[in-house]
């Protein structure tokens, strides 16, 4: 299980220093993308946010939100599913290459590894190549984990 309540302190300290908020619905909506290893649309996140609310977060505003986390390089949007995951570098300092992910057709599992800058030329020249115009650096696999490949023997 992930130790979220480190995650975010380390995401508020981020904040702190870009001069931004991390109001309590960010946090939030964070939070729940953080404790979760499949990625989750707009509506899911709204869901779990409201499960024990009182005052029920609307799915535009955590669109909203999650445009803001995504600004802030705190999230990523998966843009073949139109799905959202948190980024796995949330309490790290150094600087992070291209995040790519791996994603499990089963379990629907998430995990963003990074590609060399070498590498995205690579694949923006090939692309080239066979007559495309990268639009996207982002590459998403599809495919099987670890779990479900010995669940699966």
């Amino acid at each position: 299980m992930v130790n979220s309540k480190n995650i975010l302190s380390s995401v508020e300290e981020k904040c702190v220093e870009r001069g931004i908020r991390l109001t309590p619905r960010r946090r939030q909506v964070l939070d729940v993308l953080v404790q979760e290893e499949a990625a989750l649309s707009a509506y899911e996140i709204a869901q779990r946010c409201n499960a024990d609310s009182d005052n029920p977060m609307p799915a535009m505003s955590v669109y909203r939100i999650l445009d803001f986390l995504q600004e802030q390089q705190f999230v990523h949007r998966l843009e073949t599913a139109n799905k959202y995951i948190s980024c796995s570098h949330l309490s790290c300092a150094h600087e992070h290459l291209q995040p790519q992910f791996l994603i499990c057709n089963s379990c629907r599992r998430v995990e963003e590894i990074d590609l060399s800058s070498s590498a995205v030329a690579a694949m923006a020249s090939a692309a080239s190549a066979a007559g495309f115009a990268s639009i996207s650096s982002q590459l998403e696999v599809n495919g099987l984990c670890d779990r479900c490949v010995h669940a699966n023997a």
